[in-house]
């Protein structure tokens, strides 16, 4: 299969996502007058009370080699909240979950205009400490950085419009706020929407909708959190608008927290059946791309059991989760 590029005047590409290996919503975008990437982070997550596969290792190394790569084209940076998977931290050293450190925070973010949330308002409390670190580190080596929730910025014929917070995924989550952004040019609107997980809420739905974008990049309801950490009713609500949203957009890519569930293409089979309905077209990230589907998390109890890892990687997997953290995974 070859990659889609459905706008003339904005070129998408994902660079990570849960179909390509790893946790993250990250995209680079083109356009005649500017370059960005949108949400330049990637993790790995604990799931089934075992660390990581080797085969997820490789993923998020291949995974930081792209976002560093389209990071060093792009002038602007987003960052639509403080989740792991969605920024650069500038650890000392993090070889099991993010594989971030200084330097790869640096490479990321040095020289670039920083378009960040705001900090101060509609945030929880471990992203605002997270936020407060990712810019205490990063004010002396960018451009500059701005505040954008609710603002917008020009780079020529190419608009970038921020939304004021909405929630992450369902109404009064304890997970807070994310930003969305429009990007639009000579005709065209792109949305970004990350973790607004459907979206559950039907409000969140209406300022999408609102847009009318000619195409959207959405992260789907955390099917594998249903009556655990989200409600059934939230889940079944995302789903429901997720449906509506492809009915009425030319072109959508779902994929983050969705794709973390093995059953997730029959969950969406309704969004699935209106996209074609409509004579629209829904994507996952790998298969904007041309790809197939690489769902690694979702399967990792079975890579353990048909890839076993080498005795050298679980002698890693037993040092203390300190030192874990201080030594690289002999993948």
């Amino acid at each position: 299969m070859k990659p889609i590029q459905p706008l003339k005047h904005i070129i998408v590409k994902p660079l990570a996502s849960e179909s390509l290996g790893v946790r993250s919503m990250c995209l680079y975008v083109e356009t005649k007058d500017v370059k960005a990437v949108l949400d330049p982070g990637v993790s790995l997550g604990p799931r089934f009370r075992r660390l990581p596969h080797p085969r997820e290792y490789k993923a998020l190394e291949e995974a930081r080699r792209r976002i560093r790569h389209y990071a060093s084209k792009a002038y602007v940076v987003t960052v639509s909240h403080y989740h792991y998977d969605h920024i650069t931290p500038p650890f000392e050293s993090d070889w099991v979950w993010t594989w971030s450190n200084r330097e790869e925070c640096a490479a990321i973010y040095s020289g670039k205009l920083m378009l960040v949330k705001n900090i101060k308002r509609k945030i929880n409390l471990s992203q605002r400490q997270r936020g407060w670190i990712l810019q205490k580190f990063t004010r002396e080596i960018a451009e500059r950085i701005e505040v954008c929730d609710g603002k917008t910025f020009e780079f020529g014929d190419t608009v970038f419009r921020f939304s004021e917070p909405v929630p992450h995924g369902e109404e009064g989550s304890a997970l807070g706020w994310v930003l969305m952004v429009t990007v639009e040019s000579r005709g065209e609107k792109l949305l970004y929407c990350s973790d607004v997980q459907g979206p559950m809420s039907s409000k969140t739905l209406e300022l999408i909708l609102a847009e009318k974008p000619d195409m959207i990049v959405v992260g789907g309801p955390p099917l594998y959190l249903a009556g655990f950490r989200v409600r059934k009713e939230s889940i079944e609500r995302g789903l429901e608008n997720l449906a509506k949203l492809v009915s009425e957009t030319r072109v959508t890519v779902v994929d983050h927290h969705l794709l973390r569930d093995r059953g997730w293409r029959d969950a969406a089979r309704h969004a699935f059946s209106e996209a074609a309905r409509h004579g629209n077209m829904l994507y996952t990230a790998a298969g904007f791309l041309g790809l197939e589907e690489n769902l690694l998390e979702a399967y990792r109890a079975e890579l353990y059991e048909k890839e076993p890892p080498s005795r050298e990687f679980i002698r890693w997997t037993r040092l203390p989760a300190d030192k874990r953290r201080r030594v690289e995974p002999p993948i």
